[in-house]
């Protein structure tokens, strides 16, 4: 074959395999919907959420990687705003069809308008609920709003000018992190030949993190073609084996850190370019973040500061978080903030309180309540000789209020 024939064949062929993996994706995570219920913050997740869904709507597909709702039992009002916002996506006019489920049966997923744009879902660490009974992700998977995925996945294909492509999206829900390893392995994904291959979870990764019990990243599976994990609350980027690996960050501040003042949104990700953008959610509270010592400013000194934050002016009251370090005195901070309230959220941590709490935990910015109080009932029972497996158990138990089945188990033990 002649040199210049075969080098134009190449081209065609090689043009026409990476068309058939060309799909735009939004990922999105963290939304936790229902934060900050009963205070004027009730509404940032719910606006941020909107603003995330609305952007995503030139999307192929939308990925949500995870603590979609702040509580594992949302209230009725919270769960009809997230229905509401999956309306959007299910109205959109999409040819992305699922081909097959992977330890999933097709069957099973009844989506109101299979015509829409496809919304693939886990569940994360503040929706983990008791084996048996129904999470508000998989909720709404019933109700016809979604995919919800959890050790398996789903083959999507789009049909374009005669070609067909396929992404799989395989994904793991949030699961307590001393037995993330041990879920991956016994589960162990493997990538799905000619399909652009996802990997989805919501965990804690080391070295993103520091604490106990985190699941190294090395322990992802390999041959994925991106991976993407929620949960952690500052938006990165990076790369594991050759591979991008996406951690959406969070829609709302849930925890303010210094981290927070960075701006939070969501990613879209091009399959055929392999390029990942991240889109800053305009409609966000701003974040300040602070540290003053107590003995070299008065409150004169700090009024002045929250004053140079308002003359920027803010189109939503901001945070101010200011972390007083040194030697305490009486600097009526109440009355720091009832002066500024109809401008600022304003609220104060001292040094010592903060060190203190994080003597109980490395993690203290970082942990729900729920996996606070996993980890002292931890601390807890650790003389007990209770295998991490019925110790797991009983925590979700106790989270559902079934005391008596807890009592029974105990006894069985």
């Amino acid at each position: 074959m002649h040199l210049f024939t075969f080098l134009f064949i190449y081209k065609i062929l090689n043009k026409q395999i990476k068309q058939a993996f060309l799909m735009k994706i939004s990922i999105i995570s963290d939304f936790h919907l229902g934060f900050g219920t009963g205070t004027e913050r009730e509404e940032d997740a719910f606006e941020a959420a909107k603003e995330a869904m609305e952007k995503s709507l030139d999307s192929d597909v939308i990925l949500i990687a995870g603590d979609m709702f702040d509580t594992r039992v949302p209230g009725t009002e919270v769960f009809v705003r997230a229905m509401q916002l999956l309306v959007k996506p299910m109205k959109a006019e999409n040819s992305v069809r699922i081909s097959r489920g992977i330890n999933k049966k097709v069957e099973d997923i009844p989506l109101i308008k299979s015509e829409g744009i496809p919304v693939v879902a886990i569940h994360g660490t503040h929706e983990r609920r008791v084996k048996g009974l129904l999470n508000p992700v998989e909720a709404l998977e019933r109700a016809g709003f979604l995919i919800y995925l959890h050790c398996n996945g789903v083959v999507l294909e789009k049909e374009s000018e005669g070609r067909k492509e396929r992404v799989c999206i395989q994904g793991m829900s949030g699961v307590p992190d001393q037995f993330s390893a041990g879920v991956l392995e016994q589960w162990n994904p493997k990538p799905v030949e000619n399909c652009f291959n996802v990997f989805i979870l919501h965990q804690s990764l080391s070295p993103f993190m520091y604490a106990p019990h985190l699941l190294p990243v090395e322990k992802l599976p390999g041959g994925f073609d991106l991976y993407i994990c929620g949960h952690m609350h500052e938006p990165k980027k990076s790369v594991y084996r050759e591979s991008p690996l996406i951690i959406p960050g969070s829609l709302v501040t849930t925890q303010i850190t210094k981290e927070s003042m960075k701006p939070m949104g969501f990613w879209s990700f091009e399959t055929e370019s392999r390029k990942a953008e991240f889109g800053v959610i305009e409609n966000q509270r701003r974040v300040y973040y602070m540290v003053l010592d107590t003995g070299k400013v008065g409150r004169e000194e700090i009024e002045k500061e929250i004053g140079k934050i308002l003359e920027t002016g803010h189109e939503k009251k901001p945070i101010v978080r200011i972390k007083l370090k040194g030697k305490e005195k009486e600097l009526l901070l109440d009355g720091i903030k009832a002066k500024f309230q109809d401008q600022a959220i304003v609220s104060f941590r001292k040094e010592t309180e903060e060190e203190k709490i994080q003597t109980k935990t490395i993690e203290e910015h970082r942990l729900s309540v729920q996996e606070l109080g996993k980890k002292l009932l931890d601390e807890n029972l650790r003389g007990s000789r209770l295998n991490s497996k019925t110790f797991e158990h009983i925590f979700e138990l106790l989270l559902e209020n079934k005391t008596d089945e807890v009592i029974n188990l105990l006894s069985k033990e």
